[in-house]
């Protein structure tokens, strides 16, 4: 009995043992851990390192927070920007957009125009550079409207789509008004004096002729005097700008009426009624001077009889 459990009470003491001798192995392992510290810090660690000391510094400087978070957008930016994704990204967006339109129907299939006399359909399809069977989104009606005004005798356009494949081209053409004849040469005008290039002067002989520096952009104040006394306008010849103060006007019998600077109208209502009371255009004389407030001179033609009389302006008469 004795010997039993003197047996027992050995087997605690070399299990205690053992743990001890399992506790001493720990310190080695640790020695060694630590010499494979000073072996020194990685280049991830030292990185590391200094993106926290970066961090703290900011924090004690609250102030630099903007201004570091504004230079990494920046540089982001400028980085995106630069590698050129973007413009690749929106350029792959924009065909795979064209495509998938071709594939729904929405092309440029027909073009209708309204408007046109002197401009052709071939002049306004080559300016708004489309083509049928483009994608009818890739028209830029803007720019499209802008390329037609362009073109020599268009003032307005517009265009519009209708879907899913036309586009409606709308035309307001310049109307010709005169011939301009300026420095020797003869151009087709509108009424605001715009010169309408290519334009064909024998097709508008029928217009009215203005000569003279001035005379386009000044002629559709004269004519639209001039209407105002239909015995008169319609025997004019010619209107000639003298100076780019006054108009001198050449009527189909030869005569030449030198008209005053200002009050056009009331000159035009004297001249139709000394036509009326006598004759002027039609009797043999040069010139009728009306330059004068006070008086009308006229001058005989040479060899004509008489010499140069004055008759009393109708102010003058009453």
């Amino acid at each position: 009995m004795r010997q039993v459990s003197r047996g027992r009470r050995a087997t605690p003491k070399r299990a205690t043992r053992k743990t001890a001798k399992r506790t001493t192995k720990s310190p080695a392992r640790k020695r060694t851990t630590s010499k494979a510290r000073g072996r020194g810090p990685s280049l991830a660690r030292t990185w590391a390192r200094a993106a926290d000391g970066w961090r703290r510094f900011v924090t004690r400087h609250s102030y630099l927070k903007s201004y570091a978070i504004l230079a990494a957008i920046t540089v982001g930016i400028y980085a995106t920007w630069a590698s050129g994704i973007v413009g690749r990204t929106g350029d792959f967006i924009a065909h795979r957009t064209n495509v998938a339109m071709v594939s729904a129907g929405f092309t440029v299939q027909r073009v209708t125009f309204a408007g046109h006399m002197e401009t052709s359909p071939g002049e306004v399809m080559d300016a708004m550079a489309v083509e049928i069977g483009m994608p009818i989104f890739a028209v830029d009606l803007a720019e499209a409207r802008t390329r037609i005004e362009s073109l020599d005798w268009v003032e307005r356009a517009a265009v519009v789509r209708a879907l899913p494949e036309t586009l409606h081209v709308s035309i307001e053409e310049r109307e010709p008004y005169a011939v301009w004849q300026t420095q020797g040469s003869l151009y087709v005008i509108a009424m605001d004096g715009t010169v309408i290039p290519n334009a064909d002067v024998s097709a508008h002989s029928h217009l009215p002729h203005v000569v003279g520096e001035g005379a386009a952009r000044e002629a559709h104040l004269l004519y639209a005097a001039m209407d105002t006394v239909p015995q008169i306008g319609p025997r004019v010849r010619s209107a000639v700008r003298v100076s780019d103060r006054r108009w001198d006007l050449l009527f189909d019998s030869g005569v030449v009426v030198q008209l005053p600077e200002a009050g056009i109208e009331s000159a035009l209502e004297a001249l139709a009624q000394y036509e009326n009371d006598y004759r002027l255009l039609a009797r043999s004389i040069n010139e009728v001077d009306m330059r004068l407030d006070d008086r009308i001179i006229v001058r005989p033609r040479n060899g004509g009889d008489g010499p140069v009389f004055s008759l009393p302006s109708a102010e003058t008469e009453t």
